[in-house]
């Protein structure tokens, strides 16, 4: 009897366990939002929400000064460096354009920087935008106990 419950238990246990791994795979990866601050022609400053996975990065950028600035996110993470490159929509403009991004990461949470080259909307390799990036956390809200 006291074998069948503890076989019972065990079986219990590893459904329960299975489950539990399901829920955190499927549950996708929360991104980090930072200030994102780039100095180039001007000082652009926005958000950028980021997450990594198994390697790639993945997030959003939105500058929203001096002008309105979209875009998708994309690139690896390696041995603390990303590496980025994806598209960009400036809205005011209605043109697009893509973006490198190297940023090295602190080997604890916080601050960023890095170097950035864009090209499109009236720029290509011959006159790339060329300039530095900062990555600042944006703390979470604190909510009441």
């Amino acid at each position: 009897m006291v074998k069948r419950a503890l076989v019972t238990a065990c079986i219990s246990a590893a459904i329960v366990s299975a489950a539990a791994a399901q829920a955190k795979k499927t549950a996708g990866t929360k991104g980090v939002m930072y200030e994102v601050t780039v100095t180039a022609d001007t000082v652009y400053t926005g958000t950028m929400e980021m997450a990594v996975a198994g390697g790639k990065v993945t997030g959003s950028l939105h500058v929203t000064a001096p002008t309105e600035i979209t875009g998708k996110v994309a690139g690896t993470a390696k041995a603390g460096v990303l590496s980025l490159e994806f598209p960009y929509h400036m809205v005011e403009q209605n043109c697009e354009g893509s973006v490198k991004m190297n940023i090295k990461l602190p080997a604890k949470p916080g601050p960023a920087s890095g170097t950035m080259e864009a090209v499109g909307c009236d720029r290509d390799e011959t006159n790339k935008l060329t300039g530095t990036v900062e990555l600042k956390p944006v703390a979470a809200p604190k909510y009441p106990k």
